[in-house]
């Protein structure tokens, strides 16, 4: 047959001859690159590694200036401009936004604090005072329990360590003793104890969050934040114009705070007995961008609740969410309390 005999005589030719002539061919007919795909596919297919960090990469940069050339300076270029223009619109870019949202409301409940890894839950229990790790299937692994102390605002930091509040109780009446906070640092695995600190520099810490290679913690009685290092050494105290740190949450180099609700006995009153306009009528109504040294750069409130208190923050999907709750008036003059998220982008 001539085909066999052609076949014959491109089997003797060089496989690189044999590969110009297939493109050739293959770029006069879509028919025939459509072969020649599907040909390629189910005999040389993709690397794993290629289809995984290419093709399904989010973020193709590195892919792009790979193939530049190192020695002629194009990389090093490109980099250089795009990083020159980067900084230049960094900070006009990074401000807080409202961006729709859909959630459901009322499946949001604060029972209290949690940190999470790929494989564990942790979370404090106030009865028996323990701190426990569980599997996300609630198989309980391990727990960690000291006496006379409970335990708050569990986080996770690099190292594999977690790092927990502690309070120290009242033998006698099991209430907990002011100004006696201590930050104890765990195995994320085991929950041995490596380390603890801070005793005597915290009063009422409401949330721990890990910033880089620091620990921040709101100590929300002192109306300031406390740094530590992730060893315990404590390295500054951050105060401004907030009361009562509530919730923190750090993402690059940015802290991102809300400060507690004043409590009605807080409020200040004159001779008379009328009330003194406070010194920050905003409190707990707003959310403090701030730099990791403690700058505000940008205070962000409710755009259509100026009542909306705020309880809680945390970032997700790249946005920032901000779980808040205000009142209405009914018909009948009653208060109804309603609750609510904010999201935020420009982080």
């Amino acid at each position: 047959m001539p085909s066999d005999r052609l076949s014959l005589r491109l089997g003797k030719l060089p496989h690189d001859v044999l590969a110009e002539l297939a493109a050739r061919l293959c770029s006069d007919s879509p028919a025939l690159q459509a072969a020649a795909e599907e040909c390629m596919a189910a005999h040389t297919p993709l690397p794993h590694e290629m289809v995984e960090r290419v093709l399904l990469s989010p973020d193709l940069v590195p892919h792009l200036l790979g193939p530049l050339e190192a020695e002629d300076g194009a990389a090093a270029a490109v980099c250089s401009q795009w990083l020159a223009g980067w900084k230049a619109t960094n900070e006009p870019r990074r401000r807080l936004k409202q961006v729709p949202l859909d959630f459901d409301y009322a499946s949001v409940h604060r029972s209290g604090v949690i940190a999470a890894s790929d494989d564990s839950i942790f979370h404090a229990i106030n009865y028996p005072p323990v701190l426990r790790r569980s599997s996300h299937y609630g198989t309980v692994d391990a727990e960690y329990q000291l006496e006379d102390h409970k335990f708050s605002c569990p986080v996770l930091a690099p190292g594999g360590l977690l790092f927990c509040v502690t309070f120290e109780l009242d033998v006698d009446t099991g209430d907990v003793l002011g100004g006696q906070d201590e930050i104890i640092a765990l195995d994320a695995q085991t929950l041995q104890l490596r380390h603890r600190f801070g005793r005597g520099l915290l009063n009422d810490v409401e949330q721990l969050v890990v910033g880089g290679d620091e620990l921040y913690a709101c100590d929300a009685g002192k109306h300031r934040l406390q740094v530590f290092s992730l060893t315990g050494e404590h390295r500054r105290s951050i105060t401004g114009e907030w009361r009562s740190p509530h919730f923190l949450c750090c993402v690059k180099d940015r802290l991102y705070l809300v400060e507690r609700e004043p409590d009605m006995e807080d409020r200040e009153e004159d001779e008379d007995g009328e009330p003194v306009e406070p010194a920050f009528p905003l409190q707990g109504r707003r959310i403090l961008v701030l730099s990791l040294q403690g700058d505000i750069l940008q205070v962000v409130t409710h755009p259509t609740e100026p009542t909306a208190e705020f309880t809680s923050i945390c970032c997700f999907d790249r946005k920032l969410l901000a779980r808040y709750t205000y009142s209405i008036v009914e018909s009948a003059g009653t208060h109804t309390r309603k609750y609510g998220m904010l999201a935020l982008q420009g982080m």
